[in-house]
Order: C-alpha cells, then sequence, then structure tokens
C-alpha cells in the first residue's frame, strides 16, 4: 500500500508539497530536493540536497537513493527488484530500460551504482540480474549500448543449457563509446577508452584504448564450459544457473 500511495502522490503532487508528505511516510527527503511528475512505485527513497528526477519516469524497483546533486531525466524505466544509487553529481538521462526480472528467475540482492560525476545518458538497456558498478568520473555515452549480466550457453544437441550470471564492473574515468555491448562478469579498470561499436567479452585491465574485435571460433562444449563456472546452489530458482568463478 505504501508503494501505491507514493507513486501516485509523486504523480500528481508538485515538488514543494512532495517533499513533506514523502516524509511523513518514512521516506528521507532532502530540503531542495525536486522530484517530477513520475512515478515512483518504490519501497524507500532516499533523495538528498538539490537531487533531481525529472518528469515521466516510471520506477518499479526496491530503493532509490540519490546524493547530492544527481540528476535522473525524463522517461527512464527502472523495474524489478533492484537498488538504483547515485553518488553526488552522477546522472542518468533520458529514455533509458534499466530492468530485473522476479526472484526465482534471479536471486539475492543487485544494484546500479553510478560513481561521482558518472553519467548514463540516452536510449541505453541495462540488465541487473546481477550488479552492475561504475566508479567515478565515467561516462555511459551516445546511444543504444547494451549491459547484459546474463547470457545461456546451450548444448550441441537436445534441450539442455545453463545461464550464466556476472555482474559488470566499470572502473574510474571509463569511457564507453555509442552502442557497445558488455558480456556477462566482466570488468573494466580505470583509465580506460572504449571505442563506439564495441564488444566487450572480457576483462579489460590495461589503461589505454580498446576499439572492436575481430569475429573469432570457440569450440562448442557444454560440459567443458560448466566445468569452468560455480552453480548457484539456490532451489528457488526456476532454472539451473552457473556463475564465473
Amino acid at each position: 500500500m505504501k508503494k501505491r500511495i507514493t507513486g501516485l502522490l509523486c504523480f500528481t503532487l508538485p515538488s514543494f508539497l512532495l517533499r513533506y508528505i514523502l516524509r511523513f511516510l518514512g521516506h528521507k527527503i532532502g530540503q531542495n530536493a525536486k522530484i517530477g511528475f513520475s512515478f515512483l512505485f518504490v519501497k524507500e527513497i532516499e533523495i538528498n540536497e538539490n537531487a533531481i528526477i525529472g518528469h515521466f519516469n516510471l520506477f518499479l524497483n526496491d530503493k532509490i537513493i540519490l546524493n547530492d546533486y544527481s540528476l535522473i531525466g525524463y522517461l527512464n524505466i527502472f523495474k524489478g527488484p533492484f537498488t538504483l544509487n547515485l553518488k553526488q553529481k552522477a546522472a542518468i538521462g533520458n529514455k533509458n530500460y534499466i530492468t530485473r526480472a522476479r526472484l526465482g528467475v534471479t536471486y539475492g540482492d543487485s544494484a546500479l551504482v553510478l560513481g561521482e560525476l558518472t553519467k548514463v545518458t540516452v536510449g541505453h538497456h541495462l540488465d541487473l540480474t546481477r550488479s552492475i558498478i561504475f566508479g567515478d568520473f565515467s561516462i555511459l555515452a551516445g546511444i543504444r549500448s547494451q549491459l547484459w549480466t546474463h547470457g545461456y550457453y546451450h548444448s550441441d544437441t537436445g534441450s539442455e543449457r545453463v545461464r550464466i550470471d556476472g555482474e559488470i564492473i566499470i572502473g574510474n574515468n571509463v569511457y564507453v563509446g555509442s552502442g557497445c555491448i558488455f558480456n556477462p562478469g566482466v570488468t573494466v579498470a580505470s583509465a580506460i577508452h572504449i571505442g563506439g561499436g564495441s564488444v566487450i567479452s572480457k576483462d579489460l585491465e590495461k589503461p589505454g584504448m580498446y576499439v572492436g574485435q575481430r569475429l573469432r571460433y570457440i569450440e562448442n562444449d557444454l560440459n567443458k564450459i560448466k566445468g569452468k563456472l560455480k552453480k548457484i546452489d539456490n532451489d528457488n530458482l526456476i532454472e539451473p544457473v552457473y556463475t564465473k568463478k
């Protein structure tokens, strides 16, 4: 009931009234925080001083933490059991789609964390099956990049397949060009530039510039793949799930 009341109030009341009512409901709202006409169906909201949420966003996640001077633009969708945490002056632009499937399909906690002055720009798709964590002073630039924290590996014949999950960690002072695709479980070190249209399928450890990789052949052997992974021991999951060791 609290989530429904919060969501409807955020879409109908101006900020100067909304701040007081949200505090009464148990949320933490800074004195100069501004919330546009957006739906916030969220259990727990913490919006600090001078943080801003724009108009026509849809929040259907568990928790929002916006630190001082952080910003969310307009027409974004946040859906699923995860925490959204923007550090000081971090920003999410417009028309981004940030989702996580329900528990049972997913497991445990997940979060999207943007470090200080880090920005996700326009029209990106972030999958939060597992967490995605950005350091400080980084940018997911351009449009239509995809960050995936789960994927599947199929046997050569028959119905057997496994899901492989892995969080994505991106360091400080990282630039990601337009239209990049991140595979599950990759880590990007600090001081790295990634050219537009790149596929990031392994860790990037050395500072510098990285551009798109050539297509290459990899032998398909499901048993070998499973031997390199750790099986998730959770009886509530609807299918076998593995994570990178």
